[in-house]
């Protein structure tokens, strides 16, 4: 989408339209395109811990993994979701994904 601005407004004010509008792509891209955030996960988790998660879905903003081992499952579902979470964030954005869910099975 192109916007024409006037000259009496602000650098900010554009600014933030334009990132406004870039943050909307974005999320327009990743939401109609969730393998790109599926396929990212072993990148997030690691090479070692890959193996042992499995992404199943990405819907409504939230990813869900399926954990093999239940001590995994507790380490991931309490201490980590933040850090993961924060880590898929900063590379699709907080408003392509929401939340990590995790399942043993």
């Amino acid at each position: 989408m192109v916007r024409y601005f006037k000259k009496t407004d602000s650098t900010n004010k554009i600014l933030k339209n334009i990132l406004f509008d870039f943050s909307n792509d974005i999320e327009k891209k990743y939401l109609k395109q969730p393998t790109a955030i599926m396929k990212y996960w072993p990148n997030v988790i690691g090479k070692k811990l890959a193996p042992m998660t499995k992404v199943i879905s990405f819907e409504n903003k939230i990813l869900y993994v399926l954990v093999k081992s239940s001590t995994l499952y507790s380490i991931l579902k309490g201490v980590e979701k933040k850090r993961l979470l924060i880590l898929m964030q900063k590379k699709f954005s907080k408003d392509a994904i929401f939340d990590i869910y995790f399942k043993i099975g």
